[in-house]
């Protein structure tokens, strides 16, 4: 073999070496990249699942149902909900927390500012008082330049109120002032002071008759031995269900009743039927089994006769916290065909 030849092999050898090394670094590379791909690919599967969507799914729901679902989580006067709680007969008061609330002027006195939002028509002011906690509350004096006269108080173990009806209905557009003096700072416990507004409802004498007289005659032998299934049953009303714990501070909830059962003719006088009533359900039994009618006739509805109030803590419109005794047509006396 010459020279020439030992070269050219050489040549052709070494780029053969070169060829095959080139090619295994290009799979090596390309394998590397499926490896990473299928590294990534594994870890995004996780991720994506159905299970792990519907988990986190539930989760953000959660949030916004309990944000949407939020109950009254402002401060309570304690004085309201002891009055609630004694359920008493006064038909309407309202609690008006100061809009302003000066520093000591030089006799030591404190300047509160009230907003007295607007009555409904059919209510009439009975009295309207200043309470605070026994002992913080020392003396109050309408905030007139020409009036040195305090006013008239009340008070028990717990609380003292102080009578200013009299600055109340005299006072010049929404706004009224009073000159107190004693600790009337920050109170952050609902103990602060606060005036109370009891308004008379101006109508017809209401309902007294409680819910367990109702329950006593429901249960007389001949009533329940009607052909009528018409009759009032248990319905429990919670608040929170409904959202209604958004503006109801007390109760939770409360039994409201329901009417439910068919009406058939005769009616038992407890039923109460009217005259539509009473012929509507003769026009029905009527035409059972008739044919070619253009229009059914249903027969008279089991509802609710007689409405009765119940009490309620709340805050209005205005937002303002209010007690009612008799929060009108919340729960079912009676119930009849109609």
């Amino acid at each position: 073999m010459n020279p020439s030849q030992y070269i050219f092999l050489l040549f052709v050898g070494t780029f053969c070496v070169y060829g095959l090394w080139k090619i295994s670094s290009l799979s090596w590379q390309t394998s590397t990249v499926h490896a990473k791909a299928s590294i990534q690919f594994d870890l995004s599967i996780p991720a994506s699942s159905p299970s792990v969507l519907r988990r986190f799914s539930n989760k953000t729901n959660r949030k916004i149902i309990d944000k949407g679902h939020r109950k009254y989580r402002g401060i309570v006067s304690k004085y309201m909900l002891e009055l609630y709680h004694r359920r008493s007969d006064v038909d309407i008061v309202r609690a008006l927390e100061p809009i302003r609330m000066s520093g000591p002027t030089k006799d030591g006195a404190r300047i509160l500012v009230f907003s007295v939002p607007p009555s409904d028509s059919d209510e009439a002011l009975e009295i309207a008082e200043l309470l605070g906690v026994a002992g913080s509350i020392l003396r109050v004096r309408l905030d007139y330049v020409d009036d040195s006269g305090s006013c008239r108080s009340r008070k028990d173990e717990s609380w003292r109120a102080f009578n200013v009806t009299s600055a109340v209905i005299t006072r010049s557009g929404s706004v009224v002032r009073f000159r107190v003096y004693g600790r009337v700072g920050y109170h952050p416990c609902g103990d602060g002071p606060i005036l109370l507004m009891s308004y008379t409802k101006m109508r017809k004498k209401r309902l007294r008759r409680s819910i367990e007289e109702e329950e006593t005659d429901e249960s007389d032998g001949p009533r329940r031995r009607r052909k009528n299934s018409c009759r009032r049953r248990s319905l429990y009303v919670d608040f929170a269900l409904i959202a209604y714990d958004e503006w109801v501070v007390a109760p939770p909830g409360y039994e409201a009743y329901q009417c439910s059962g068919k009406c058939f003719y005769p009616f038992g006088d407890h039923l109460s039927p009217t005259k539509h009533a009473i012929v509507q359900t003769l026009v029905h039994g009527a035409l059972q089994g008739v044919e070619g009618g253009s229009k059914p006739v249903g027969r008279a509805c089991c509802v609710p006769t007689r409405l009765a109030p119940t009490s309620l803590l709340y805050l209005d419109a205005s937002g303002t916290l209010t007690y009612q005794y008799g929060y009108e047509d919340m729960v079912v006396a009676e119930c009849g065909c109609r």
